[in-house]
């Protein structure tokens, strides 16, 4: 068990289909190799898999991606954001930080991640606690933000198909990004997420009939997406409300893997 969650950590560290991530599934059917020529002696079994075991904790200790929380930090600036639930005319606001609300939902380590084959990072994570709270982020290439976002009371609607709308109706997705073309290019990354959360993550949606029948059902929903620039006239020294500049939803452009986000 520990051998496998450490080689499948090491999977999500590495972009899909990359050179290093083909030597680490091949040196994984080489240690299974192995061990299974160990045939019943228990002592060859247990060397060859302590062995592995060494090799997987060094491995992962090189690719370990940390949460850039400076860069998040940078990146979100002095922006503050209503609380859920509160209207537009609601007088007497509390305004959240926006830094320390996607921050305080990342309270996991390592957090949970995948990197993608051109190189961007997607994280997320929940505050400890209370899984409705939730925040993403996501790099790109060169390790910049380019979006966060801030999640809040998605049901788990995997034993519920059919009302998984309505139930959509009490959550938020607020998401806070770089500029319209950070939108275009990473909402697809945000709509698998998304659906894979609903249905409590590591899907296997063509595993059988009823995985399939999830999968497709799941992507008919209407999520409660909504999208800010961030930068929109910010002034460097003031308080600035991170959800005054409203971005159209752009149409999907592309569809990501929901077997893609594991934890």
């Amino acid at each position: 068990m520990y051998n496998a969650g450490l080689f499948g950590r090491a999977l999500r560290n590495t972009p899909p289909g990359s050179p290093e991530q083909g030597r680490i599934i091949q040196s994984q059917r080489e240690y299974l190799q192995q061990r299974d020529a160990c045939g019943n002696d228990t002592i060859c079994i247990m060397r060859v898999m302590k062995t592995r075991h060494q090799e997987l904790i060094a491995l992962n200790a090189r690719l370990q991606v940390d949460l850039p929380d400076a860069e998040i930090a940078r990146f979100v600036g002095n922006a503050y954001v209503k609380p859920i639930g509160e209207t537009n005319g609601a007088k007497n606001t509390q305004y959240i930080n926006l830094t320390d609300r996607i921050l305080g939902a990342f309270e996991q380590y390592p957090p949970a991640h995948v990197k993608f084959a051109d190189g961007s990072t997607f994280f997320w994570g929940f505050r400890q606690g209370n899984g409705s709270v939730r925040s993403i982020a996501i790099t790109d290439g060169r390790g910049q933000i380019q979006l966060v976002g801030a999640v809040d009371d998605l049901p788990e609607i995997h034993d519920d198909m059919n009302h998984g709308d309505h139930r959509l109706k009490s959550g938020r997705i607020a998401l806070f990004v770089r500029n319209s073309v950070a939108l275009q290019r990473y909402l697809p990354a945000v709509r698998a997420w998304t659906w894979a959360d609903l249905l409590g993550f590591n899907v296997s949606c063509n595993k059988d009939a009823q995985w399939q029948s999830r999968c497709a059902a799941v992507q008919q929903y209407r999520l409660p997406i909504t999208a800010y620039d961030l930068h929109c006239k910010a002034r460097a020294g003031q308080k600035v409300l991170a959800e005054r500049c409203p971005l159209p939803i752009p149409a999907s452009s592309g569809r990501v893997s929901l077997e893609n986000f594991r934890q």
